[in-house]
Parts: C-alpha cells; structure tokens; sequence
C-alpha cells in the first residue's frame, strides 16, 4: 500500500482531509498526537526494547513503530544523557511540540541534531509502508523518495481565518494571530530544516487549493492517484 504525506497551513483543511484519505485507503494516519503516543511508548519501553528481551508476538502500529524507531536513533539521545543539546528536552518534545516551538536558530549548523532526529523518525515510519503522515515536515524529508505521494493543500490567508475562526469559535482576530503564529513556525522549521518555503511547488506531487475545491473533491482524487503508488512499493 502506499505512503502519502499531506501539508498545509492551519485553517485549509489539511487534517480533516488527511484522516479521511487515511481512512478511505485503509492505511496508518500519523499525525502530531500518534507521535506523541509514540514518544511516550518509546520512553516506555526504552530499556526491554533496546535489549531486544521482550518481542510480543503481535505489535500494534505504534509498538511496530517504537521497536524500529528505538533500534535507529541513538541510546544515548533517547535516554536524555545530556550529551545531545536537542535531546536534553526529550523525544516527546521532539516528536509532539507545535512549528512555533521547534528550535529556529539563524544558523542552520546549530539545529543539526534535531534535523537528523526528526530524519530518522520519518523516515522510520514510512519505511513501514501503508501510511498517512500528516504535516511534521514528512514531505520535505520524503521528497526524494518516488515511491512516496506528496500532498500540498494550499487556500488563500483571509479564507483559512473564516474557517479556522468558525471551526474553533473563535474571533477573526483572535484566529488571525494563531494563524499568523503557526505560519512563521512552520516557515522557520521549512527553511532551516530543507532551505524551502513550506508548500514549495519542487517537494509536491500535487497541490490542491482546497478554496476552489471540495474536501470531497480533494479527498477522492488524492485516493485515485495514490492507488497508483501502490506498484511502486510492492
């Protein structure tokens, strides 16, 4: 089955489309709250799984996850050793907290520890196969991989504050600085990370402007051409 990644800005519908793609296909749905679930489970069982002395016979996806993502990163980071300046913080502060409060040095060589994390994280999990990753970067880290179907969902600044206001039942205003917060988070994260604008045409496959189309609309035509990955994987 395929691996599909989905971006988008806040208020352009990006997560509501992403679980129904995910659910529609039949695959794994990854987003910032599964993460935060592996971050706890690895915490969990660092010590069994990494001595490999306890091998259930049958694991979940996020148990799945947790065994490979231990084996691939680092004891010593995991373990907050204080060697590691990024790690010092923790892997659920890793894999869980919002772009605005992911570090966002100038200097791109400061950030190097946490972009090889996050790296392994994804990479990890789409190895897997039959997955959804929602947001986190995933597309910039998967953009080379041609197995993968990336997925841009843009809409314009004032439409995406009407929807984020409405949903959450907030102000225009109100929504209009949350907005405004999580724009420069992700913008920063992107430009660091992979020196690109977060909906930058080169990481995509396609991108859908979900102003101009229906979730409905987008749901079914990403579930159309990501049927079409499936060979590629296989």
């Amino acid at each position: 089955m395929p691996v599909v990644t989905i971006e988008g800005y806040l208020g352009s519908g990006y997560q509501i489309i992403g679980r129904s793609v995910a659910e529609k296909l039949g695959i794994d749905f990854v987003d910032r709250v599964i993460l935060s679930n592996i971050a706890k489970e690895m915490d969990k069982h660092l010590a069994e799984i990494v001595s490999l002395q306890k091998q259930p016979e049958e694991k979940s996806f996020v148990e799945k996850i947790t065994d490979n993502l231990l084996k691939a990163l680092e004891k010593s980071a995991l373990s907050g050793g204080g060697a590691d300046p990024f790690f010092g913080h923790g892997v659920e502060y890793l894999l869980s907290s919002p772009y605005k409060d992911f570090p966002h040095s100038e200097e791109l060589i400061e950030n190097l520890d946490f972009t090889k994390a996050i790296k392994k994280v994804i990479k990890e999990i789409a190895q897997q196969g039959s997955v959804l990753i929602l947001g986190r970067g995933a597309s910039g880290v998967l953009r080379n991989d041609q197995s993968t179907l990336k997925i841009g969902i843009y809409c314009d600044f004032e439409v995406r504050i009407d929807k984020y206001a409405k949903r959450e039942g907030l102000s225009k205003d109100e929504a209009r600085n949350k907005i405004l917060e999580y724009d420069l988070g992700k913008k920063n994260y992107y430009l660091n990370v992979f020196q690109k604008q977060p909906l930058d045409p080169s990481i995509f496959n396609m991108i859908f402007n979900s102003e101009l189309l229906s979730e409905d609309e987008i749901i079914n035509d990403i579930c159309e051409y990501a049927k079409k990955y499936i060979s590629k994987r296989d």
